[in-house]
């Protein structure tokens, strides 16, 4: 399992979050993820590795270690 948390400069619409999500990793399929409407960030868990969209410096990638 891979999971990434993707942290935005701008406010994400609580209710539509996902879609921000799939721009950052448009080939996301309802794997799990959730929003953080206090820290305004996204995590996403993949079974495999992905390569995120870079959508310049308004959106930041981090890879989350596994324990």
């Amino acid at each position: 399992m891979t999971t990434y948390r993707i942290s935005f400069r701008y406010q994400v619409n609580a209710s539509q979050w996902q879609d921000d999500a799939k721009l950052v990793y448009p080939n996301w399929n309802g794997e799990p993820a959730e929003y953080d409407p206090i820290t305004n960030n996204i995590t996403v868990t993949f079974d495999t590795p992905q390569t995120p969209v870079d959508l310049g410096p308004l959106v930041r990638v981090e890879l989350i270690p596994s324990p």
